[in-house]
């Protein structure tokens, strides 16, 4: 309700307020990311890159792949691969079954880096921690949901949560507590237990028996 006399605000729906807040917490994060990135004299994205590499498939280690994954343009990629490359961090190798791709894999001392940069969002962390238990369960079931539509807007390209998988079953209307079920695994998942990110995530169009 706003009161009479008060001044325009920036935000006046709900939902604008919602994607302003999720604007902050991005800038908030971008921000760490490029301090960490410059502390190992790294762009952004070669860091992004590096992390991805380090954490392991999916996706595909191939530059179109890490593109799609990061919303931005090929040659974003290719052009922090180059550097990479030049840094002795990352190496390209032809794959061993088809000889006109190649394979993306960090260098001994791109591992080294890769390690440094991985916890890099520690400090956002540190500020969730203090939330509460029951808080924090719902937020991320929220944000998974905000994920979930957004991926079905194309406003994102990847998705591999829990909720966008074909192997998930949500809990009931009604259950509590709201324990959901893997197919994949053939176990329960805890609200604490939903993925943001599931190596064995399948797209929803995955046939249920």
């Amino acid at each position: 309700m706003r009161l009479p006399g008060s001044p325009e605000e920036r935000h006046p729906s709900l939902d604008a307020k919602i994607v302003a807040a999720l604007d902050r917490v991005g800038e908030a994060l971008a921000v760490l990311a490029r301090r960490a990135a410059e502390t190992h004299d790294l762009s952004p994205t070669q860091l992004r890159v590096l992390a991805r590499l380090y954490a392991g498939p999916p996706p595909v280690a191939q530059t179109s792949s890490l593109a799609r994954e990061f919303d931005v343009a090929d040659p974003t990629v290719s052009d922090a691969l180059a550097t990479l490359r030049r840094k002795g961090l990352v190496r390209r190798q032809r794959h061993p079954h088809d000889g006109r791709r190649y394979e993306l894999s960090l260098t001994d001392a791109g591992r080294d880096v890769a390690y440094a940069i991985s916890r890099w969002t520690a400090p956002a962390e540190v500020a969730t921690s203090t939330i509460e238990r029951a808080d924090a369960e719902h937020l991320l079931a929220t944000l998974l949901n905000v994920l979930e539509r957004m991926h079905e807007a194309r406003l994102i390209s990847v998705s591999r949560a829990c909720t966008t998988c074909g192997h998930f079953y949500p809990a009931g209307p009604g259950t509590d507590p709201a324990v959901h079920h893997c197919d994949y695994f053939d176990y329960p998942l805890e609200p604490a237990d939903l993925r943001v990110d599931c190596a064995e995530h399948v797209a929803t169009g995955f046939s249920r028996p």
